[in-house]
């Protein structure tokens, strides 16, 4: 599970212009959720990153003993636009400091039931599921 290429789109909708997630809430209701910008976690601001299909699984010094590819490689050569990002070096993250404790502590579990769904999900497809 490459963090380049998880998904992390945990929320239905974006606003930028209203810098607001939109979420479901357990009531059915649309839930908004400020935002702020920060650089890209997953490309540190660059805009881009490795395509995941070239070292995903690692590479070794025995990759390296071909020196054409250790040149492409650290040239960006097999760069891509970034898969959170999409190039724009910054992402949408929650604005923590913009909510009371308790809208606090439902986005935080909202959260993390997203992500421990999709590896749950990530878990099954490994398995053959």
């Amino acid at each position: 599970m490459d963090y380049r290429e998880i998904s992390r789109k945990w929320y239905q909708y974006f606003s930028e212009k209203e810098m607001l997630f939109t979420i479901e809430a357990d009531n059915g209701e649309d839930l908004h959720v400020p935002a702020i910008w920060e650089v890209c976690s997953v490309c540190d601001g660059r805009g881009k990153h490795v395509n995941p299909s070239i070292d995903s699984n690692g590479l070794s010094a025995e990759d390296f003993e071909d020196r054409d590819f250790e040149e492409d490689y650290f040239s960006g050569v097999y760069d891509v636009p970034c898969s959170c990002c999409r190039g724009n070096r910054v992402e949408p993250i929650v604005n923590w400091s913009a909510m009371d404790d308790k809208l606090k502590a439902y986005v935080q579990d909202y959260i993390d039931n997203w992500f421990s769904y999709q590896q749950e999900c990530w878990n099954e497809r490994r398995m053959g599921c």
